[in-house]
């Protein structure tokens, strides 16, 4: 199967998006299959194994002028490859503008398949767009879910969702979990992690990995440290990441005298981010409420055989009493986040308990492996 990937992201840093990407192009070229990945060019050129990647051409690195510019670019780019390498599928991460090029599969012998990985509506009330940014991107959400001719989203929550907001047919989506690599991210010896990376290796570690986005909402954690102190004084917490979040936490850091138990690590390289968790004895996941979250972290932890608290939202509670891998916080307040906290840190055994059961799943199920296979079938039926 010949494979076009369309994806408005910067693959030489690698987030969630450039990093989920860059998993499903080198397992379907694993499989055997052709794949042509569609980038901008916004920075020195990458080598993917077995993946032929293709730079188009933007007008600035901005934000706003890549979103244009790139699909601008990409209907020239695409008729060019098109015609000489004639794809079976072209596959994209869901972005508002994309119609300016996929339309062509009305007229054009290829299959068009989007994948949906979060609410574009919600992200942007969350993040305090004017009304008319939230009407036009329903509008042009409304056409973009017209054109494929199969959906893929990682939940439930998201197809239930765009199935009553846009008026769609359940059976035209696959929903398919993200997951993780099991061979980057796998259990390593802790105090060899701690020498790695300078840490103390008399205390113990709490530790949130990501981007520090708006909807990561880390207050009540921050907060629950002093309490857990009183108990567990050689408590810290390390906070790996960057984003515009960092200076509010930045701010309830020194409005509450943490400077000696929380350590912000800024950005780190990607290969450093498996041990980072497993320095840690418990991971942490926090959002704000948006419907069908399949946050990477959650199984890159999972793969690394650690324990996770996370408040109950968006459908992280359904994979947490499926697989029993971690606590729910029974509150969201400071003191919720404490207890549940407390309790894994009193009980090695359960802590244990819990991450060999993550491991497990991921080896199972939550891997891109078997993620891209099913994937893979939907592509090669249609």
């Amino acid at each position: 199967m010949k494979l076009f990937y369309f994806a408005r992201i910067d693959i030489q840093y690698e987030d969630a998006s450039a990093r989920h990407t860059l998993e499903f192009c080198r397992q379907f070229a694993a499989m055997g299959h052709d794949v042509t990945l569609f980038v901008p060019a916004v920075g020195p050129p990458r080598t993917v194994d077995n993946v032929s990647v293709v730079y188009v051409p933007v007008l600035s690195r901005k934000p706003a002028v890549t979103f244009f510019t790139f699909y601008f670019s990409l209907i020239f780019y695409f008729f060019y490859y098109g015609c000489k390498l004639k794809p079976d599928v072209v596959y994209t991460r869901q972005q508002q503008m994309e119609w300016m090029v996929t339309w062509l599969c009305l007229v054009l012998p290829f299959k068009y398949v989007i994948e949906v990985n979060g609410l574009s509506l919600v992200e942007l009330k969350i993040s305090g767009a004017s009304k008319w940014i939230q009407t036009i991107t329903r509008w042009m959400e409304y056409w973009v879910f017209r054109l494929p001719h199969k959906i893929v989203t990682s939940s439930v929550q998201i197809r239930d969702n765009l199935c009553k907001d846009y008026h769609l047919k359940s059976d035209h989506f696959l929903v398919v979990s993200n997951g993780a690599n099991p061979e980057i991210f796998h259990p390593m010896d802790k105090n060899v992690c701690l020498e790695r990376l300078g840490l103390d290796d008399k205390k113990m570690y709490l530790a949130f990995i990501g981007s520090l986005k708006i909807w990561h909402k880390l207050d009540n954690i921050l907060l629950a440290l002093h309490p857990l102190a009183e108990k567990h004084p050689h408590l810290h917490l390390l906070i790996v990441g960057e984003g515009e979040g960092r200076a509010e936490i930045e701010k309830v850091i020194a409005e509450n005298n943490l400077e000696g138990r929380v350590t912000l690590t800024g950005e780190k390289a990607f290969e450093e981010v498996p041990y980072y968790i497993n320095a840690a004895d418990i991971c942490l996941v926090t959002y704000l409420d948006k419907p069908g979250l399949s946050p990477l972290k959650i199984f890159d932890y999972m793969a690394c055989g650690k324990p996770i608290v996370s408040n109950g939202v968006g459908g992280i509670e359904d994979l947490f009493r499926a697989n029993h891998v971690g606590l729910l916080v029974d509150s969201e307040e400071t003191e919720g986040w404490a207890r549940s906290i407390d309790r894994l840190l009193d009980d090695p055994g359960l802590r244990l308990e819990m991450g060999n059961n993550g491991r497990q799943a991921v080896l199972n199920e939550f891997n891109w492996r078997s993620i891209c296979e099913r994937i893979g079938k939907t592509l090669e039926s249609l």
